[in-house]
């Protein structure tokens, strides 16, 4: 899992920004929240422009020199952030794997311009090289010691060049949390909470989110969720142009999805898209979701909370909703409150000793939780 994410000069982030999962407090309460001392579901508030979709396009900006997943590539205009003198956004993660810390660390100068990146496991440099001199990259990985290193002008990372052509022997504890290491970004995902499909990381291409919904076997499951979501409808599934579709069905009529569904309704369809997946694929890692109930009222998108609880990968939401900003939810430690320059947990921004009934969305309306 993710333990600490770290980035500057990068958009609307100047200096140092620390994102921090490895801080949980000894609450009783939600403790499916953490997970191996690590915080495993998190939402995000702060107001408009402080950067919490930056946050995500930061998170995730390890997909585009380490995977061949959706990059996201139109997300990263406008770099580096204007106010900082460096050419370079530098972005570190620690990681933690059934035992081992994994350290990665890389600059860049702009999103397909990689400069240096470092590779730390247990403390120990594994892999290390760095374009702005003309020394060969350091590689310290059983299994890799007879790959040609001298890359030139090779676009590509070193981590994801050793990956591709190394046979890893994964029973040293190594080259394991190589491998797991690369296992989680190749597993990382972000969206939004609405907007055709449009996504970074976890996998290729495009997909008809309807057709994908059908040919799962999940269309009656679909009707569930939406009835369940105070959506009354009856659906079944019908050719468009030679594809699986859907309508709802009325009594003497039917209307294909699209063509009479709200905003909130094919919000809820996206939505619906990734939660199969999130399901029934073993490989997804870490999702992030963008103001995930901008169109949702407060009972909607408690149950969305709820139905991301019973997933096992890490969850971050952002969000203004502070409705859902509660102990039957979640717990303080899960709560962040987000500005340009910091984020904390709830429990470290007061020094109240925070208890299952204390009202958490009155406190953070009285500005007992500001993050400065």
């Amino acid at each position: 899992m993710l333990k600490v994410f770290e980035v500057s000069n990068f958009k609307s982030f100047d200096e140092w920004f620390v994102f921090d999962f490895s801080r949980p407090s000894e609450y009783q309460f939600n403790a499916d929240c953490v997970k191996s001392g690590v915080i495993n579901k998190a939402l995000v508030y702060g107001i408009n422009g402080c950067g919490k979709s930056n946050l995500g396009f930061a998170m995730l900006d390890i997909i585009g020199h380490l995977t061949d997943n959706n990059s996201g590539s139109d997300c990263y205009e406008n770099y580096t952030n204007a106010y900082n003198k460096s050419n370079l956004a530098e972005f570190k993660y620690t990681f933690q794997f059934d035992g081992s810390e994994v350290v990665y660390c890389y600059g860049k100068q702009a999103f397909d311009v990689l400069i240096y990146e470092t590779l730390y496991i247990d403390g120990q440099v594994v892999v290390q090289a760095d374009r702005r001199n003309n020394d060969l990259p350091v590689v310290n990985l059983k299994g890799a010691e007879n790959l040609q290193l001298d890359s030139g002008d090779l676009k590509i990372s070193i981590i994801k060049y050793i990956n591709n052509n190394t046979f890893f022997d994964l029973s040293n504890k190594v080259t394991n949390a190589f491998s797991a290491f690369v296992r989680f970004v190749e597993g990382m995902l972000f969206f939004r909470s609405l907007g055709n499909n449009n996504y970074i990381g976890y996998q290729t291409g495009s997909s008809d989110i309807l057709a994908d919904i059908v040919n799962r076997g999940n269309l009656e499951a679909f009707e569930t969720f939406l009835n369940e979501a105070g959506i009354n409808c009856q659906l079944e599934q019908e050719e468009l142009n030679g594809k699986p579709n859907i309508v709802f069905l009325y009594k003497e009529d039917m209307r294909y999805f699209y063509d009479v569904a709200s905003t909130g309704t094919k919000s809820l369809a996206l939505f619906y898209y990734w939660w199969q997946k999130l399901k029934e694929e073993a490989g997804v890692s870490f999702v992030f979701v963008d103001e995930f109930d901008a169109y949702y009222h407060h009972e909607l998108s408690t149950l969305i909370v709820r139905h991301l609880k019973e997933i096992s990968p890490q969850v971050i939401l952002t969000t203004h909703n502070t409705s859902i900003m509660t102990n039957d939810l979640l717990r303080p430690d899960c709560y962040f409150v987000m500005n340009n320059q910091e984020i904390k947990a709830l429990s470290q921004c007061t020094e109240k000793d925070l208890r299952f009934a204390h009202n958490l969305e009155k406190m953070y309306k009285a500005g007992q939780f500001d993050a400065e």
